[in-house]
Order: C-alpha cells, then sequence, then structure tokens
C-alpha cells in the first residue's frame, strides 16, 4: 500500500522521480508500469495491476449510461502508461501536466492502492480546505 507524503520538482522535460518508498511498494507488489490519470485537480498514478482490477470495473458497467460515458469521457480518456525509467522517474505528458498545472514544485501523496500527484500550490489550497469534520467522520465509520 502507498502511504506518506512526498516533496519532488519536476523537470523542464516533464520527468518526475518517483520516491523511494513508492518504488518500494511497486518492486514488491507490482511492476514498474503506472497508468496516470486527472482527477479532481491532481492526477492519480495506478500501478498497471490496480488499473486492469478497475477496467475489469468499467468493462462491466453499461456502456451508454450518462455516468459511464462520463467516466469513459474524462476519467479513463485522460490515461496514459508511464513506465519508470531506471532512474526512478516517469514522463508525465504535457496534457495531463497541464491539467494539474505541474510545473516545478510536486506532493506525492500515497493514497493505498494509487499515488496522488498534486502541483505543491494546488495541494496546499487542497489541505487547507480539508474538513477535520469529515475526517473524524470517517474514522467514527471505521470504529476508531
Amino acid at each position: 500500500m502507498f502511504r506518506g507524503r512526498f516533496e519532488h520538482l519536476i523537470d523542464s522535460k516533464g520527468r518526475l522521480s518517483i520516491p523511494s518508498k513508492f518504488r518500494e511498494t511497486l518492486n514488491e507488489r507490482y511492476d514498474s508500469r503506472l497508468v496516470i490519470t486527472t482527477y479532481d485537480s491532481c492526477l492519480i498514478a495506478y500501478p498497471y495491476a490496480e488499473w486492469q482490477v478497475l477496467e475489469e470495473k468499467v468493462a462491466s458497467m453499461p456502456e451508454f449510461k450518462k455516468d459511464t460515458k462520463a467516466f469513459l469521457r474524462f476519467f479513463y480518456s485522460s490515461a496514459a502508461d508511464c513506465a519508470i525509467d531506471k532512474l526512478g522517474r516517469i514522463l508525465i505528458p504535457q496534457a495531463l501536466r497541464d491539467y494539474s498545472k505541474l510545473e516545478k514544485d510536486v506532493i506525492l501523496i500515497g493514497a493505498l492502492k494509487h499515488v496522488e500527484i498534486w502541483s505543491k500550490a494546488l495541494w496546499e489550497q487542497a489541505e487547507s480546505q480539508a474538513s477535520q469534520e469529515e475526517i473524524v467522520n470517517t474514522l467514527e465509520r471505521l470504529g476508531l
């Protein structure tokens, strides 16, 4: 599982180093392939095996249902395969960088089965808007 928060830099060519903790998880449980897509002002990076699980679920959805079409158009169609190179970096396509406003300072967030990639400025904005009440409610639902 992916957990933790890491600050990194994205270079002018769009290459981003994957934190060593996340690479360890990938090496132990997955392979060096990630599928990255857009979501909620950030990017989500799925290990290829987790993306395949998602694809199987999507394939069972009614193709012409309104929410399925929206999902395919805006989430699934933005997906890009991004292999991790020998130096532990991925190349994020320009369209994905533009969507998530990735320019230099980047925050990578472990989110269990995937990693979120945020511009530092957008992450700080989202973090400041996070509701402590929502967090407490989630902990209560978990029985904690």
